[in-house]
């Protein structure tokens, strides 16, 4: 049993060696991505009303992180409408710009709206 424990953690570490080091991406070319090839669907500018669904990238930026935004672009759920919308791959490079674009919608939370 150590056995099979010892080649499964050395299986999970080659894994985790193997994947690829995420570049940072360029949010003016994400921006430029997202009008092109997301807006048919979400909204994607910034200070745009904030919705669910499909959410906005403003909800995306507040509720996801980078690895569930990445994630969700390169493998779209099967029962997702994104499937079928995309029709395309994105290279690497441009689902970092997206997620950089994305990211930058995130706004602090406002201090006058807390409770008291």
């Amino acid at each position: 049993m150590t056995s099979l424990k010892w080649s499964f953690a050395t299986a999970c570490a080659c894994i985790a060696l193997a994947m690829p080091a995420w570049a940072e991406g360029d949010p003016a070319a994400g921006a430029r991505i997202a009008r092109e090839s997301c807006a048919i669907c979400h909204n994607v500018e910034r200070g745009g009303p904030f919705k669910l669904n499909p959410p906005s990238f403003a909800a995306i930026a507040v509720y996801r992180s980078d690895n569930q935004i990445r994630n969700r672009i390169l493998y779209p759920d099967v029962h997702s409408p994104m499937r079928r919308a995309i029709g395309f791959v994105f290279s690497i490079e441009n689902v970092e710009d997206l997620v950089a674009y994305i990211r930058s919608l995130e706004v602090a939370p406002n201090p006058d709206c807390a409770t008291k």
